[in-house]
C-alpha cells in the first residue's frame, strides 16, 4: 500500500482517519516512512499529538477534539509492539527543532525517541542531518506493505507500478543521507539541548 501523503483526510474527519489507521496498520508487515516538518504519528507522545491537533483545529475553525484524536493517535502506537513487523523511519532533523507545544513537550518527545533508537530492534529510526546532502525532492510519506485475509501479501493496490517505483527509489536514496544508532542519539541529543537551552 502507497500513501504518498501524510495527511490524506477522509470523509469522517481527523477522527476517522485516526481509527481507520489502527485498522490498517494493524495489518501492516513492513512500513518506510519519510517525515520533514513533523514527527511521524507513531513515535509521537500524547502531549506533542495533542499540541499538533489542538492547532489544526485552531487553524481549520474547527471545535477543538484534540485530547480524543490524541488518545486515538496513541492507540495506533500499539502495531509497534507487535511481532513480525518492521518499521523504517527517516526523519528531518528540522522536524525535531520545530517547537510542537512547547519547549518542555519536545524535551519529553526527543527523549521518548532516544527511548524507541535502543528499545526496539524492529523499528529503525534514521535522522537526516540539516546539513545533508539534497538528493531527492520529496515531502512527508509513508510507503508500507500489509496483508489481506489470507495472510498474503499486498503491495500499492491502488497506486500505479511508475508511483511505487518512484517512492521506493526516493526513499532509498534518503535512507542514504540518514545516521542511525549513535550518530542518530547525537543529533537528537543536540536537538534536546536546543529546547532546553530555550528556556524550559
Amino acid at each position: 500500500m502507497v500513501n504518498t501523503s501524510r495527511y490524506d483526510t477522509t470523509d469522517g474527519g481527523p477522527e476517522t482517519l485516526q481509527r481507520f489507521l489502527i485498522a490498517s496498520e494493524s495489518d501492516t508487515i513492513n512500513q518506510r516512512s519519510y517525515s520533514t516538518k513533523l514527527l511521524p504519528g507513531l513515535l509521537q507522545t500524547h502531549d506533542y499529538a495533542r499540541a499538533f491537533f489542538d492547532r489544526c483545529s485552531a487553524v481549520m475553525g474547527m471545535a477543538d477534539d484534540s485530547e480524543e484524536l490524541a488518545l486515538a493517535r496513541l492507540q495506533r502506537q500499539t502495531v509497534l509492539d507487535m511481532p513480525g513487523y518492521d518499521f523504517h523511519m527517516l526523519i528531518d532533523e528540522a522536524a525535531l527543532r520545530v517547537t510542537v507545544g512547547s519547549c518542555e513537550v519536545m524535551t519529553t518527545q526527543i527523549r521518548h525517541l532516544m527511548n524507541i533508537l535502543t528499545a526496539r530492534a524492529h523499528v529503525r529510526i534514521g535522522i537526516i542531518a540539516l546539513n545533508a546532502e539534497f538528493l531527492a525532492p520529496a515531502d512527508s510519506f509513508d510507503f508500507s506493505t500489509a496483508t489481506d485475509s489470507d495472510n498474503q501479501q499486498i503491495t500499492d493496490p491502488f497506486e500505479n507500478t511508475d508511483t511505487v517505483e518512484l517512492v521506493e527509489r526516493t526513499f532509498d536514496l534518503l535512507a542514504t543521507t540518514a545516521v542511525y544508532g549513535e550518530e542518530a542519539h547525537a543529533i537528537l541529543a543536540r536537538a534536546l539541548a536546543s529546547h532546553t537551552e530555550s528556556g524550559i
